[in-house]
């Protein structure tokens, strides 16, 4: 009667008629561990753990006091972790039960919580190896990586990254192949991929992608073919491409894309040309555009762009020269500079730029000199660095906190890589794609 009674309460009928004796027996083998009993998720559920508890009681086996849980109910539907959550309740009733957590449900009555730093976890691979892509955080939480270069070809291929299965699917492919390009987030969702460079040639060209029918549209020509360009989108829903790099070397013309009509229109030009630089929209909604490289080399001069003349106008200079660096706006409006290359080698130091006094100082220095890197601004305010590229590949990450002005290093990704793309999913979690590492381009993914 205690079993049958265990098992209703842990609603595991359908399991505990399926499971075989000997099946029953070794989970109960591996179960005992120094006075106590450890729950692995690859033997038993929750459940399955109440049954054999009471069962050891009706034969005889001494009761744990001691409980080592490793939950899984992250893949599970919220119905099924309450039921869990119940077990789970009951199992460690008069019991000191120690979980590692996934979920908060899972944690919520718990005396104390351990927070243990966040790792990197290997996800779903992406059907081609690619690098120089892009990637953009649909609506509805998808991410859609398109085009990129790997092994001295472009391509047109698209796929979708489903943040719930950890699957990749293809999607619609480009019109075009691209590499090097742009892919800006429309207000109606859809996704703008401009210029680029298709293997052979600068291109003009740009497409929008529809999540909804997963096909690809041409729009219109942008006015100059480029590459390693920037795309902001501004407040009126147009997006800025600004400088690049085309056949004549970098350019410093700009241009804007009006989503209404589906056309590009020039605007003011940059004051110096430049390619392999950075743009970020500030909260009173001008473009400011960093460093990158001229016709005569590395440059650390800065611009802003005035959305209601079309007018750049310049603002200080950074600290030092650099190029394939990244930018991030921050929470309190400053922008965070960091890392990149220049005549003088790779670079490991930051710098901050203050909109309302237009001034440049330096903060803390990177561990790790690297360009090529990726960026991300993460929950709690922090940016996470990832990867580069500085002589090797490199897979390790730090962390930049706002009000220390200081890194701390985090943990390692899976492999080295460079040329990779870094999504903010809905759920916070940073995902890497692709990218180049020490073998080659890759196809692998991992989340953060």
């Amino acid at each position: 009667m205690r079993i049958k009674s265990s098992i209703k309460r842990a609603h595991a009928f359908g399991f505990f008629y399926a499971i075989t004796a000997s099946v029953m027996f070794f989970a109960m083998a591996v179960l005992f561990l120094v006075g106590g009993y450890l729950i692995d998720k690859n033997k038993l559920s929750f459940e399955d753990i109440l049954i054999i508890l009471d069962y050891n009681k009706a034969i005889g086996i001494r009761s744990p006091n001691i409980l080592f849980f490793d939950e899984v109910t992250s893949t599970l539907d919220n119905k099924s972790e309450s039921k869990i959550s119940k077990v789970l309740e009951d199992v460690g009733m008069n019991r000191t039960s120690s979980i590692i957590a996934h979920r908060l449900s899972t944690i919520q009555n718990s005396d104390k919580i351990i927070v243990i730093d966040k790792e990197w976890t290997i996800t779903g691979n992406m059907s081609i190896k690619r690098g120089s892509h892009t990637a953009s955080t649909l609506a509805n939480g998808s991410v859609l990586v398109a085009g990129g270069y790997t092994g001295g070809i472009s391509f047109n291929i698209a796929e979708l990254y489903n943040p719930s299965t950890g699957i990749w699917i293809t999607t619609g492919n480009m019109s075009v192949k691209r590499a090097y390009h742009t892919a800006s987030t429309l207000a109606n969702g859809s996704i703008l991929a401009a210029g680029g460079y298709s293997g052979v040639s600068y291109l003009n060209s740009s497409e929008l992608y529809n999540p909804s029918t997963g096909i690809w549209i041409t729009t219109g020509n942008l006015n100059a073919a480029r590459e390693y360009h920037t795309a902001s989108t501004l407040a009126n829903g147009s997006i800025l491409v600004a400088g690049g790099y085309s056949s004549n070397g970098s350019i410093n013309s700009t241009e804007l894309y009006n989503p209404s009509i589906g056309t590009w229109t020039m605007t003011g030009n940059l004051n110096v040309a430049r390619a392999y630089h950075t743009a970020s929209t500030l909260a009173d909604g001008s473009v400011l555009v960093t460093g990158g490289q001229s016709t005569a080399g590395y440059i650390n001069s800065a611009e802003l762009y005035d959305p209601s003349t079309g007018i750049w106008t310049t603002t200080a200079n950074m600290g030092i020269t650099r190029a394939y660096h990244t930018a991030s706006t921050l929470a309190n409006g400053f922008v965070l500079v960091t890392g990149g290359k220049s005549t003088a080698g790779y670079i490991n130091s930051a710098e901050l730029y203050n909109p309302s006094t237009g001034t440049w100082t330096l903060t803390g220095n990177m561990s790790i000199a690297r360009y090529y890197h990726t960026a991300s601004i993460i929950a709690n305010g922090s940016v996470l660095v990832t990867g580069g590229y500085n002589g090797v590949c490199l897979n390790s990450g730090e962390l930049y906190n706002p009000s220390t002005g200081t890194w701390t290093t985090t943990a390692n990704m899976t492999i080295g890589r460079y040329l990779h793309i870094a999504s903010i999913l809905a759920n916070g979690k940073v995902l890497v794609t692709g990218g180049y590492s020490s073998g080659g381009y890759v196809t692998s993914t991992e989340l953060y």
